[in-house]
């Protein structure tokens, strides 16, 4: 049904106003729950619920925004801005976003998670102003562009970011050791923090770049056979 005949059903009547305000949260709600089946399959931290409560929640507030207030139209001595519940919509998505990002130990991550959420609420905004096509066209875009650049391909391909932490004995050649074995895999340290444990050993932090043709199985079994390994965290995959 084009728009146009939209209007016409919901000057209709109070209840086919209501039924097609109600479609577009349960449409907003369904293409919020696809893009978090996405997330929750790569086990993130906003999963299937929290899209479509979020997607929901923004196409109910953007119905408010728009049609909530009609009552008033007219009325002396009050004015009526449509944007200014739209827009706190995206003062929430900011605060959750930020919530999101702020990882632990100082590491920034979530952003994609973060993002997604934004464009999940940009979905159910659409789909509460009544742009269904356009609600629709940027979900499919949004899972193409998800799995596509998740694939194994050499124009997505990223090094993959970790925090080791190795204990060093107080021996010259065993941080040698380490670097030539580190060196060997194309394994790059780009940060480093060395902490002296006692007078006989040494505990050496060290943020990491990891070539992206390396499988997790390949990374874990890479540390697992260094001796020093003390612990090991991959922030970015």
């Amino acid at each position: 049904m084009g728009d146009k005949g939209m209007r016409i059903v919901v000057d209709g009547g109070f209840l086919g106003q209501q039924v097609i305000f109600f479609s577009r949260i349960v449409l907003a709600m369904l293409c919020g729950g696809i893009i978090g089946i996405e997330r929750q399959q790569r086990i993130k931290v906003a999963g299937t619920r929290t899209h479509m409560m979020i997607s929901m929640a923004a196409a109910l507030m953007m119905i408010i925004s728009k049609y909530g207030f009609l009552d008033v139209i007219g009325t002396s001595g009050i004015s009526w801005d449509v944007s200014r519940i739209a827009a706190s919509i995206i003062t929430g998505i900011g605060i959750l976003g930020g919530i999101i990002i702020t990882g632990k130990q100082g590491h920034v991550s979530g952003t994609t998670t973060a993002a997604g959420l934004m464009a999940t609420i940009a979905i159910g905004m659409a789909f509460g102003a009544g742009m269904y096509m356009l609600g629709f066209g940027v979900t499919v875009l949004l899972l193409a562009m998800q799995y596509v650049l998740h694939r194994n391909l050499w124009i997505v391909k990223q090094t993959i970011r970790a925090q080791v932490v190795f204990h060093i004995e107080h021996d010259a050649g065993e941080y040698e050791r380490v670097l030539e074995k580190l060196e060997e895999y194309h394994i790059h340290i780009q940060q480093f923090r060395w902490e002296k444990m006692s007078n006989e050993s040494f505990q050496v932090s060290c943020h990491v770049t990891i070539p992206a043709r390396y499988t997790k199985e390949e990374i874990i079994s890479i540390f697992a056979g260094m001796p020093e390994t003390e612990n090991f965290e991959i922030v970015y995959l």
